[in-house]
């Protein structure tokens, strides 16, 4: 049956077993919720995001009765119980933001960093689920507590650096659009104002019409034709109002028309166009620059020899990919499950580019790379129990100084893993063992990569 037939298909809900427990006492109560987180992240995984809207729910339902009891359990499971009431409504904003419900994300995503300040994922996903909304200032709020419960976290440093980019370009678009609309209105007002103008004119125009006529009429007599030898020379007494005046050579010409005397034209010679010859050598001068030519696998623009590059992606790839299925991590003795064995099983994405260049004779190694890689812990002697699961490594790039360690962002355990196993997988997969493994593993290939090129 699928996992979602319940909820989506119409059917019976394949977790009917679960949402309908009532579990009366805390042992038995502890017992639901870890198999809740079980089907909740398997759920998740498989993008039935309606089963696991309802898990979660009911996951809070039952912690909530866990605390109106606080005189039947201990100080101890109080204290998780907080703890837990957090992660569940945090769940559940992420599985509501991606069925779409962003408001009800928002809200979820509230209670729960406000139920545990100190939970980085409540804040991180209370931001997501305000960008969603709109709400850029108060997503910036939230990517900020976060980042500063987790200040080397390169992953919220960039949202922290989006939602300022995004929260400045809103504030822009507002103003401009405040001055645009008191253009508008500064446009009506003119425009209103010309009306009453063009108004008032017209109640003179019917006084001054007779004025103008009889004006007009009397300039007309009074301007008599004054005529030159030349027939194009003919000038009138008001012609030189309008700007014209009388050549040298009798013809009328505008008053801005600057005659050159023939002193001036020997002094300036012969400027009339010539034709280029194609075939002519032009600079003779020895010292003049000369094209470089390219060397072999140069750019041929680079003629001065200052920035060359070489692409050597393929390279990179298959190398960075043989070193990660090379790390593995075994638990030692006093770990709660000694002599199990982590490894790599696959390199199931790997996105991204090398390259380096030459830059004045010096060497820069470049490459940025994103990949997600699935593990295995095999548990016990007999190498029965498996764990499996995801992480992945969002920055692997120059940035990043060797030894320092490198950030994930997605890491998940296969919903088919063993229950109880979920903090042994956090402390030797997640947080370090595998992962420390393959920082390692990572700084070993930036050192192949400067040492081959």
């Amino acid at each position: 049956m699928s996992l979602s037939a319940g909820l989506g298909g119409g059917g019976p809900s394949a977790h009917s077993d679960i949402l309908t427990a009532n579990p009366d006492n805390p042992s038995s109560q502890r017992a639901l919720l870890e198999e809740i987180k079980r089907r909740g992240r398997a759920c998740v995984m498989a993008k039935a995001y309606p089963d696991a809207d309802a898990l979660y729910s009911k996951s809070i339902e039952v912690v909530s009765a866990m605390l109106d009891e606080v005189c039947i359990i201990s100080e101890e499971e109080v204290a998780a119980a907080k703890k837990d009431i957090a992660i569940f409504y945090s769940n559940r904003s992420l599985v509501r933001l991606e069925m779409g419900k962003a408001a009800e994300a928002r809200d979820d995503a509230v209670i729960a960093a406000k139920a545990d300040p100190t939970y980085i994922k409540a804040h991180y996903r209370c931001g997501q689920a305000c960008n969603a909304c709109g709400e850029t200032a108060e997503a910036l709020q939230s990517f900020e507590a976060a980042l500063k419960l987790d200040p080397k976290n390169k992953a919220l440093r960039t949202e922290v650096a989006a939602a300022k980019e995004k929260l400045k370009r809103e504030e822009n678009a507002m103003k401009a659009a405040n001055e645009e609309r008191e253009r508008g209105e500064a446009v009506q007002d003119a425009m209103s104002m010309k009306s009453i103008m063009e108004t008032m004119n017209k109640s003179n125009a019917t006084t001054t019409t007779s004025k103008a006529k009889e004006s007009a009429s009397k300039e007309s007599t009074s301007s008599s034709t004054v005529k030159d030898d030349a027939k194009d020379s003919e000038f009138t007494k008001s012609d030189h109002v309008r700007g014209y005046k009388i050549r040298s050579d009798g013809k009328k010409t505008s008053y801005f028309d600057r005659e050159i005397t023939d002193d001036a034209k020997q002094l300036i010679g012969d400027i009339a166009p010539k034709k280029l010859d194609p075939n002519a050598t032009g600079d003779t001068n020895d010292n003049a620059p000369k094209p470089i030519p390219a060397t072999e696998g140069a750019s041929a623009w680079n003629t001065a020899g200052t920035w060359e590059e070489k692409d050597v992606t393929p390279w990179a790839k298959e190398t960075l990919t043989a070193a990660l299925l090379t790390a593995e991590y075994i638990l030692p003795d006093g770990s709660p499950s000694p002599g199990a064995h982590a490894v790599v099983s696959k390199v199931s994405k790997l996105e991204g580019h090398a390259s380096y260049a030459t830059v004045r004779g010096k060497k820069r190694y470049i490459y940025e790379f994103a990949l997600t890689l699935s593990w295995v812990l095999t548990l016990g002697d007999d190498h029965t129990q498996t764990c499996h699961g995801e992480m992945t490594f969002p920055d692997i790039d120059g940035t990043v100084e060797m030894g320092e360690g490198y950030d994930i962002t997605k890491y998940s355990v296969d919903g088919s893993s063993p229950p109880g196993t979920g903090p042994l997988l956090d402390r030797f997969v997640r947080d370090g063992g595998l992962r420390d493994s393959l920082h390692g593993k990572i700084d070993d290939w930036v050192r192949l990569f400067r040492a081959t090129y």
